[in-house]
């Protein structure tokens, strides 16, 4: 049997179950197809931590590494209306550091930005992430 002869018609098939949405496009987005395999409710992984604004002091986390040198960063001119630049920053994700760049946010009327603070201590690096403070 002649394979081109199904050719035509196999490919006419997936258009058309790719044009009512019951089949994957033929080349899919890897992070579709990423987070498609990762299970239900899985997301994608993100590139990049995303900034947290806590309202309240974090947990110190002592750490044994120490956070590398900070990275250069340029602050962007900032978006109209009242915001404030807040610096990037070293998390500790649990694993590693992770660098979380710096980003404008609405300035709080009735709190103060803390920045992240690191401490060298006999049991290793204290770190507590940023926060608003009163």
């Amino acid at each position: 049997m002649n394979p081109w002869k199904l050719a035509a018609p196999v490919g006419g098939l997936m258009a058309s179950l790719v044009a009512i949405g019951c089949a994957p496009p033929v080349a899919p987005d890897p992070l579709v197809a990423l987070s498609a395999n990762m299970g239900p409710g899985a997301a994608a992984p993100a590139a990049e931590p995303a900034p947290v604004e806590a309202e309240e002091p974090p947990a110190e986390v002592t750490v044994q590494a120490a956070p590398p040198p900070a990275m250069p960063e340029v602050e962007p001119a900032a978006p109209p209306g009242d915001y404030v630049w807040l610096k990037g920053y070293w998390h500790w994700n649990g694993g590693t550091w992770a660098w979380i760049r710096g980003h404008h946010a609405r300035r709080r009327a009735d709190r103060h930005w803390v920045e992240a603070r690191y401490a060298h201590g006999p049991r290793g690096w204290v770190y507590v992430g940023p926060h608003w403070a009163r």
